[in-house]
């Protein structure tokens, strides 16, 4: 800061000359060629430029060199942030598929399982409904005989009372009733009436 008033005093001295009007210039200056001078010029001009900018260069390139290895170093450790996720991820993925196919393998075995059962439920329920169709056809074919001998015997009977009305005599009729009022009258055979 205390070097700004300086370069402004050198500034504000070098305008007059600048503006000065150009006459044919001199060739020595103080007895030493102007070339010299010139060349004078340029090494004070860079020297204080070297003086006034040094420091504040310095500070910046340091500042900046500081300033790029710390982004340099962030890029390092999000890449190697990134290198790890992505092995995380990819460990992710591989347990994940990992535990894809033995939920497949677990949904398949109890859809295995869950069909064996049914099947046998389904064996069950059709050895109990044939069990009782065959109860149901045994009844049915009992009662139809029960039926079909109560009807034989009744049209056994009919037939048989037909024979009789047709086929006996009143003589037969008379001999039978005596037959039956014999038998009625007579003592049991093993004991007393």
């Amino acid at each position: 800061m205390k070097r700004i008033p300086f370069v402004v005093f050198l500034l504000i001295y070098a305008v007059p000359v600048l503006a000065s009007p150009e006459k044919e210039a001199p060739t020595t200056f103080l007895g030493l060629p102007v070339w010299l001078w010139k060349t004078a010029n340029l090494l004070v001009f860079a020297g204080l430029l070297v003086y006034l900018l040094a420091k504040p260069m310095s500070r910046f390139f340091h500042t900046r060199r500081e300033e790029i290895a710390r982004q340099i170093a962030e890029a390092v450790r999000q890449r190697e942030e990134a290198v790890r996720m992505k092995a995380e991820m990819e460990s992710r993925i591989a347990s994940l598929q990992g535990e894809i196919a033995a939920l497949r393998e677990r949904l398949r075995s109890d859809g295995e399982r869950e069909r064996a059962d049914l099947e046998r439920k389904g064996d069950a329920e059709a050895a109990r409904l044939l069990g009782q169709l065959d109860q149901e056809a045994q009844r049915r074919v009992a009662e139809a005989r029960t039926q079909l001998a109560g009807e034989a015997a009744q049209l056994a009977a009919d037939m048989a009372m037909e024979l009789l009305e047709r086929e006996l005599t009143p003589a037969d009729r008379e001999r039978i009733f005596k037959r039956t009022l014999e038998r009625l009258s007579a003592p049991p055979a093993g004991g007393t009436r």
